[in-house]
């Protein structure tokens, strides 16, 4: 099932449970999708695409209710960003990350911290659900100076 099918029947569930947040949520979903493609064709990865984008800009807006202490707004936030999850893919462990990593930078030839940039093109290609922040970091360990 597209993910598209799957947002209009959560929306159709939430509804019939009165289960505003979720609702929202989904609505929020649906509209960034039709505000890329008016037909709401779009492929599955360009979808979580838009929606690792807008997940990243909760947890910023998250963080930033948590600094002014509104609490109200941190609830809520904290129920979107668990329902966009089960959209997004399982984002890969530490440790799978590291053997990424280190594949990555033998299969790129890389030998020093000025060689991060191939590798990290190397880790994108593989369209894995990899934090791209603790690969870099990862690397940048594991290269030499």
């Amino acid at each position: 099932m597209a993910i598209i099918e799957q947002i209009n029947s959560g929306i159709k569930e939430a509804i019939r449970n009165q289960d505003l947040i979720r609702r929202d949520t989904l609505r929020m979903l649906k509209s960034k999708i039709l505000a890329v493609d008016a037909r709401a064709n779009l492929p599955d990865p360009e979808v979580i695409k838009l929606f690792k984008t807008y997940f990243s800009n909760l947890e910023e807006a998250l963080e930033q209710a948590k600094t002014v202490n509104r609490l109200d707004i941190v609830e809520r936030l904290q129920a979107e960003l668990i329902i966009i999850q089960e959209f997004l893919p399982k984002v890969l462990s530490f440790d799978e990350t590291k053997k990424i990593v280190m594949q990555a930078i033998v299969d790129s030839g890389a030998k020093t911290k000025k060689d991060l940039g191939l590798v990290m093109k190397k880790i994108m290609t593989l369209n894995l659900a990899i934090d791209a922040k603790l690969a870099k970091d990862l690397a940048s360990q594991l290269l030499a100076d």
